[in-house]
């Protein structure tokens, strides 16, 4: 009888292990790598979603704003403030340019931050002596650098274009660009002139665009006065025009420079940061053109894919897109125009 092994390998052969191969590893990542490119879009739109839906909620809680601030006062808030009394001699009227958002902060739960500002002094002045510089004026300096959440859409991806402010992607509409780009007595909602209410809109709250998306400038830069070189972005940048006015044969020109603080100041009331209009449509492929404060030609410009959201007079939001035609886009911009909007946007 012979002797039993106890061990449990012994009397067997042993079984070989067998790996992956180089080309079976080279499959499996291929795999994986195709999967990932599919997942990454879906996962990219649905960020975009959440960002675009906050952008909206941003823009709903303007229009409620815009709403109460109306029925408290009488009148939608203007688009640039402009000096009732006695202006001192070491500024001017146009340093007085409080825009739409200043004006609506203690709508929009920022009461601390409104009684912060002194209205009484310029935006900025010249102090004694001084030829061309012209600093911001030091009783507002603090209030004019915090930086606002809901006034920022979290599609932009970029930062403030300058160091002393809290940016704004928000700008009010005035009017469809005539004439000339010039905000005084223009033809929409928010203009350098009186207050307008609900009253003025004669086309209907519901067909007149109140507010609008801009991009924001470059960081790092904050102006420019050589005509050369072209910005990298020129949706971030103005062209900045010679004169008094502006036309479509000089806005095509080489410009005398550039300007890139766009959107730097929510607090300030002109073209460069808070006001926009129609003459060009969204997103549109020829750069923004300005003089400095007013006039400008200036479009709605966002990074979501397709076009721009616009809140407008009766507090809804809608999607504009890039193709819009442009005279239904300037029509929606006019508070009185008589025009008949018949077409998708």
């Amino acid at each position: 009888m012979s002797a039993r092994s106890d061990h449990p390998s012994e009397g067997r052969s042993a079984i070989p292990t067998r790996g992956f191969t180089l080309i079976e590893l080279l499959v499996v990542i291929a795999i994986l790598a195709v999967l990932i490119a599919l997942l990454l879009p879906a996962v990219q739109a649905a960020r975009e979603a959440a960002r675009r839906a906050q952008c909206v909620n941003n823009l709903k809680q303007i229009g409620i704003a815009l709403h109460n601030y109306h029925d408290t006062l009488g009148g939608f808030p203007v688009g640039f403030l402009y000096p009732t009394g006695k202006v001192p001699s070491t500024t001017s009227p146009l340093q007085y340019r409080w825009s739409a958002l200043a004006q609506l902060a203690p709508f929009l739960e920022q009461s601390a931050l409104f009684n912060a500002f002194n209205f009484d002094f310029a935006i900025a002045y010249q102090p004694t002596g001084a030829s061309a510089f012209w600093p911001f004026h030091p009783a507002n300096t603090s209030a004019m650098a915090v930086n606002v959440a809901t006034f920022v859409c979290p599609s932009d991806g970029f930062g403030p274009p300058s160091d002393m402010s809290g940016p704004t992607n928000y700008v009010f509409c005035t009017g469809d660009g005539a004439p000339a780009g010039d905000a005084t007595n223009a033809n929409g909602m928010f203009i350098l002139g009186p207050s307008l209410s609900l009253r003025n809109a004669i086309d209907g709250s519901s067909s007149t665009v109140a507010t609008s998306e801009q991009l924001l400038g470059m960081p790092g830069n904050y102006t420019q006065t050589t005509p050369t070189p072209i910005p990298s972005i020129p949706a971030r940048a103005f062209a900045r025009m010679t004169g008094t006015m502006l036309d479509d044969v000089s806005c095509a020109a080489a410009p005398a420079g550039w300007l890139f603080n766009k959107g730097a100041n929510w607090w300030d009331g002109n073209y460069l940061n808070t006001l926009y209009n129609h003459h060009e449509t969204p997103n549109s492929n020829r750069y923004d053109c300005i003089v400095y404060h007013n006039p400008g030609w200036k479009a709605a410009r966002s990074h979501h894919p397709g076009g721009v959201n616009a809140l407008f007079c009766d507090g809804h939001v809608q999607f504009a897109k890039n193709t819009v035609e442009s005279s239904i886009w300037r029509g929606l911009a006019t508070r009185a125009g008589g025009e008949i909007i018949a077409g998708s946007f």
